[in-house]
């Protein structure tokens, strides 16, 4: 089947003969599909990798060939076409182009700002809890570990009293980098209040979870902050829980990383601590 693409005069043509790179009298002469799509790689897939490109104009070319379906594609400089391909009564095909990079944008705005701290970037409490259910969720199914740090900057009162809120803004911001610099890839690190943080492990025992957390210490540890023209530094407290099958969900474990957190602040902060359950009640004498 030969396939040919048919301008479709109502409106303004311009940007679709743009996008195509084709003349009004090579549009006019009604070019092949196939010729198009392998035109400079006009539009691909979103996230192809190199070595495929070559193969997509005629992977295209088959999904054109079978009818109806939308195919959203990314053009070289980065805009995203959503494609939609209708098949005629004559056998043929009509293909639709819009623009949706401006939709697609504005979409992960809106969705960054549902989820993210506005001051440091870092997830805001709510997806950080839900992330942790569905972590949660796999622990129980597949009895994979999964961890949970929580974190509280020392002696904040005194930053924002000695000093400036901006001040405690900058210290906050740079301890939310401290915990971006110090997790691993698969961590995720969520502001959960004023100066508190948490850190979600997955499959992370607690001994490795130990090791992450002593890494975000020193990291916060070796924090400037400059106020008044003196320099001065802040330090964190961590807590520490790995799940256990006798918690009875994510309050549970949150509530363990954050005894944890009140015993590194009791015993001097600026240290890690890890929650141990307690001993199991001995048996009343009967």
């Amino acid at each position: 089947m030969k396939e040919r693409v048919r301008v479709i005069e109502a409106g303004d043509p311009t940007p679709m003969r743009r996008f195509w790179e084709v003349s009004e009298e090579e549009a006019a002469a009604r070019p092949a599909y196939a010729s198009l799509v392998s035109r400079a790689q006009r539009a691909s897939a979103p996230d192809l990798a190199a070595n495929e490109l070559a193969k997509f104009p005629g992977k295209r070319l088959a999904e054109v060939k079978a009818g109806d379906h939308v195919r959203d594609l990314r053009t070289p400089d980065g805009r995203q076409i959503r494609a939609h391909c209708t098949t005629m009564s004559n056998g043929g095909r009509m293909l639709t182009y819009v623009d949706i990079t401006d939709l697609n944008d504005k979409a992960n705005m809106l969705e960054r700002l549902a989820t993210t701290d506005p001051l440091t970037g870092l997830y805001n409490r709510r997806h950080f809890l839900g992330s942790l259910d569905a972590e949660w969720s796999r622990f129980q199914r597949y009895y994979r570990s999964v961890s949970v740090l929580m974190l509280d900057i020392d002696h904040f009162k005194s930053v924002n009293d000695r000093y400036v809120h901006a001040v405690g803004d900058e210290a906050i911001k740079a301890i939310a980098a401290a915990c971006n610099e110090g997790k691993r890839k698969s961590d995720l690190v969520g502001r959960i209040g004023g100066e508190e943080f948490a850190v979600l492990l997955p499959e992370t025992s607690l001994s490795r979870a130990k090791l992450v957390a002593e890494r975000i210490r020193k990291r916060a540890m070796a924090t400037r902050l400059n106020a008044h023209q003196v320099q001065f530094g802040v330090t964190v407290s961590i807590g520490i829980a790995e799940a256990s099958v006798s918690m009875s969900g994510i309050d549970a474990l949150m509530g363990a990383a954050d005894q944890a957190l009140y015993q590194a602040k009791a015993e001097g902060r600026n240290r890690c601590i890890a929650w141990t359950p307690p001993p199991p009640a001995s048996r009343a004498a009967e």
